[in-house]
């Protein structure tokens, strides 16, 4: 039987578009209301014209370059503190114009041994069909990508799976969905973001585990 144990994860939204990265200060941050003065630390800024990355306290990563930002959590109880973050510099900058939204989770899950390691990757793609052409196939990557969706035409879902190196903890597999929502159709305006921001951050993140589970209950049907 497959069964998957969580190992770490993280949380993120990648803003496109075209950005100063020496605006996106933690002290920018700070002076507009968006962060509070526990989370402005000296250590590990770096901020130029082509680069800006530091933490914002001890919960979310900052990376901003000329044309992506973006910010990254790692614990699902600051989803909430991160939306807020986004929002509020969106706000801000409200003329900016944003070409895109991503909404990405990614995970890394653990199996308990080689036997079903191996057999995690062989449910995922048929092996013996590259068998005696391969003396022992094994699967790599594997990447799907669902275009489209209901609510948001030009939405494009990609997940892509594939194996994960973590000190100490053997047979492990990396998760990653991105969520894209190309603006150029209905307006690349910081009020379009902000609505994909609003109809899709919880739903999206949420439906990384379903995906997750409902692939592992239909391996062990």
């Amino acid at each position: 039987m497959i069964k998957l144990g969580y190992v770490d994860g993280f949380y993120s939204v990648v803003l496109l578009g075209g950005f100063n990265p020496m605006i996106f200060h933690p002290f920018w941050l700070l002076q507009k209301r968006l962060i509070s003065e526990a989370d402005v630390t000296e250590k590990k800024i770096l901020v130029n014209d082509q680069l800006s990355t530091y933490h914002v306290g001890d919960w979310l990563e900052m990376t901003v370059t000329p044309k992506r930002c973006e910010f990254k959590i790692k614990k699902a109880e600051r989803v909430v503190m991160m939306r807020d973050l986004i929002v509020g510099t969106l706000n801000a900058l409200s003329e900016m114009p944003i070409v895109a939204v991503g909404i990405n989770r990614g995970a890394v899950y653990n199996l308990a041994d080689e036997k079903s390691y191996y057999d995690f990757g062989a449910k995922l793609a048929p092996l013996s069909m590259w068998e005696p052409s391969f003396h022992d196939p094994r699967l790599r990557n594997i990447a799907i990508e669902d275009i489209g969706s209901e609510t948001f035409k030009e939405k494009r879902r990609m997940i892509q799976i594939k194996p994960a190196i973590v000190k100490d903890t053997p047979y492990c597999v990396d998760f990653n969905i991105n969520n894209h929502y190309d603006l150029e159709q209905v307006g690349q305006t910081v009020a379009n973001a902000l609505s994909v921001l609003t109809d899709n951050l919880d739903r999206d993140f949420d439906m990384f585990q379903s995906i997750v589970d409902k692939l592992v209950e239909k391996m062990n049907a």
